[in-house]
């Protein structure tokens, strides 16, 4: 899927703008409070429904405006049409080739997208809950019967965590049946799921981190000499004091060491941050084997804390994926681009923005 042109109004600093994006790279650069992540976090809406930069989305909207609007023409082989209307009440509209999107889930499978932005490092340092979603992102893309099956644990966990609360013990145990049946099913998925990953893993570190080892290992979420069923009736006393479900795969998480030690506890921010780019690439090439689709990637402030050298290997990296990227920057001097041949430039200040021919 590529982006053919792309509208935004209304859209923070950006009051009307329109651009006719290339399918390889796309450089925007201006500087710092010019518009430049505003367009990439206007992309983002469009194809997740939400904003990256606050869960707030009515604050994107301009100011003096009650509703922005985005609208692409969009191309995996057939045309495409896609608009989404945000009103400062907190109404939505999605289109999809005049039909109405009835869901986040839809949107993101039409559009599949990734982000990369100095924030993004939390995939490593922060909670487990960034690490899940990694894993979640590639099963719901990969796995036609993954989105049912977490949609259910959910539904599962949110009515034993009430159970819990209001001590109905009674009904506890139909509940706690249905959460092991679907809880199994998604440890499963995401045992497949990092196996399959880790040698694209390996390959990216050897490129960005050569003679660096980093092995990363599932925890399940509870005890791995117990089934869950088993660690379910072992936390029976802790669950009724905590009020909610201490054990099973929404506590699960991904583990990252180099040696014996966590790779926050040695690795360099740069380090850090070569890892993160890998885990992504990772991601994008795992995708594209299994399903042939290959994701629009954002990356906003390439620059950041990664110096030249390792700035041109991964911009080379990613182009051997053939994906449809845009890229953000105070000086595109400070990028190399040579291994491309499809490239636009666009200026952006003061939410104008203009392609550089």
């Amino acid at each position: 899927m590529i982006f053919q042109r792309l509208e935004v109004s209304a859209f923070r600093n950006l009051t009307s703008v329109s651009l006719t994006p290339t399918a390889g790279l796309n450089i925007l650069e201006g500087n710092n409070g010019s518009g430049k992540t505003s367009l990439i976090e206007a992309v983002y809406m469009l194809a997740m429904a939400r904003s990256f930069r606050t869960h707030k989305s009515a604050r994107v909207i301009q100011h003096g405006e009650d509703h922005l609007l985005l609208f692409a023409q969009l191309s995996d082989g057939a045309s495409h049409r896609l608009g989404l209307q945000r009103y400062s009440d907190s109404r939505m509209q999605i289109k999809l080739d005049a039909e109405v999107v009835r869901s986040r889930s839809e949107l993101a499978r039409f559009l599949p997208l990734q982000l990369i932005t100095p924030e993004s490092i939390q995939l490593i340092t922060g909670s487990p809950g960034e690490r899940r979603q990694y894993l979640d992102w590639m099963m719901f893309h990969v796995e036609p019967t993954f989105q049912a099956c977490w949609s259910q644990y959910q539904r599962y966990l949110r009515q034993r965590n009430a159970l819990l609360r209001e001590r109905r013990l009674g009904e506890l145990l139909s509940w706690s049946q249905g959460l092991v049946e679907q809880g199994l099913k998604l440890d499963q998925f995401r045992r497949q799921t990092i196996n399959r990953l880790k040698p694209h893993l390996q390959h990216y570190l050897d490129e960005l981190i050569p003679g660096t080892s980093v092995d990363i290992s599932y925890r399940q979420g509870w005890r791995s000499d117990l089934t869950l069923e088993e660690a379910l009736w072992a936390s029976h006393e802790a669950d009724l004091s905590q009020k909610y479900t201490t054990v099973g795969p929404h506590r699960a998480d991904l583990m990252m060491r180099s040696g014996e030690q966590r790779v926050i506890e040695i690795f360099s921010r740069g380090q850090l941050k070569l890892l993160l780019c890998a885990l992504k690439l990772a991601q994008l090439e795992y995708l594209k084997e299994l399903t042939g689709k290959a994701p629009i990637v954002l990356v906003d402030d390439l620059p950041a804390e990664l110096d030249y050298e390792h700035r041109s290997q991964l911009l080379t990296l990613l182009h051997g994926l053939h994906n449809q990227i845009f890229v953000t920057t105070t000086d595109r001097s400070h990028l190399d681009y040579s291994a491309w041949n499809d490239v636009k430039v666009f200026h952006v200040e003061h939410g104008n923005i203009k392609e550089v021919v």
